[in-house]
């Protein structure tokens, strides 16, 4: 590198008395691209986004990332491709892959290509979260969380309620046990969205009221229908049931214990019955002293 100038010339001289000296003459000194930091493999939660970079010295560098030999262009969630940094955002399964490379070209005819790097991602988990809306007082009340393997679980509510079991039981249920439950499920650090169970505590001595967790309208005369007791005592209640996108199937002013598992709302409306699944419900009341109950509803064939 010490020889680079931008002055080299030449005195020439002969028997007659004259010296000449020649231009200037540049000496430009290229460097070849050297590599000095490799990516690294990465483990991330799907969705999150994924970046893999180099570092390199050299003379107008250039760069093509690659997974394996096939070169990556930028579209969709892919940015970066010739760039010192590759991004995937939001990173989906089929980004995961075991050899993300980058190419390394500069002025001097060297091509250099980093060492593989590995991108894992970690799904989501997809819990399944029911409880009753309404518990009577002093009866225990259940909250239940679908199983998934080496998870973690947070449940928080009212008066202070915490529990890291995957189904908590609380005994003698009081009123102070009324209110809005939440729960969180992460697999290596991997977190769910915020669950909501909304329940009520009731004295039941004054009304007999119940809302299901599931029903089977399978036409054998039992359970065909989602029976709520005690809904007769709020003839101005309205029923809501939705599926788990939030479109709404069901909508009926003064439910009275009719609904056997078909649509009459939205583009479904009359076509066929509804799968089978979990969905969900908004049950107003419409009773000044009275809550809005939510809930989870499991429909059988």
């Amino acid at each position: 590198l010490v020889d680079a100038a931008a002055n080299y010339n030449v005195i020439v001289t002969g028997t007659c008395p004259v010296a000449l000296t020649s231009a200037d003459a540049s000496l430009i000194l290229t460097t070849a691209p050297i590599i000095t930091t490799q990516p690294s493999d990465q483990t991330l939660c799907l969705g999150t986004t994924a970046t893999f970079s180099v570092t390199a010295t050299g003379s107008n560098l250039a760069y093509q990332w690659r997974i394996g030999t096939v070169n990556l262009v930028d579209g969709g969630n892919i940015s970066g491709t010739t760039t010192a940094a590759l991004t995937v955002n939001p990173t989906t399964l089929v980004d995961a892959a075991a050899n993300y490379n980058v190419i390394v070209t500069g002025t001097c005819p060297v091509d250099l290509s980093s060492v593989d790097a590995n991108l894992s991602l970690i799904p989501i988990p997809n819990v399944e979260v029911s409880s009753d809306s309404m518990v009577c007082f002093g009866d225990d009340l259940q909250l239940n969380a679908g199983l998934i393997e080496n998870a973690n679980y947070s449940w928080t509510g009212p008066n202070d309620f915490v529990s890291n079991f995957q189904n908590p039981t609380i005994q003698d249920a009081g009123f102070v046990q009324s209110g809005q439950y939440q729960l969180i499920v992460a697999v290596q650090n991997c977190s769910t969205e915020v669950y909501f169970l909304d329940i009520t505590v009731l004295e039941c001595d004054s009304v007999d009221f119940f809302i299901p967790e599931g029903f089977s309208p399978n036409n054998d005369g039992v359970n065909d229908v989602f029976f709520i007791r005690g809904i007769d005592a709020f003839p101005e209640n309205d029923f809501i049931i939705y599926n788990r996108w939030g479109d709404r199937l069901f909508d009926q002013h003064s439910y009275s214990n009719t609904w056997d598992g078909t649509s009459n709302f939205g583009v479904t409306i009359g076509s066929e019955l509804l799968p089978v699944g979990t969905y969900f419900y908004i049950l107003h009341l419409n009773n000044v002293s009275s809550d809005i109950f939510k809930g989870a509803i499991y429909l059988s064939r």
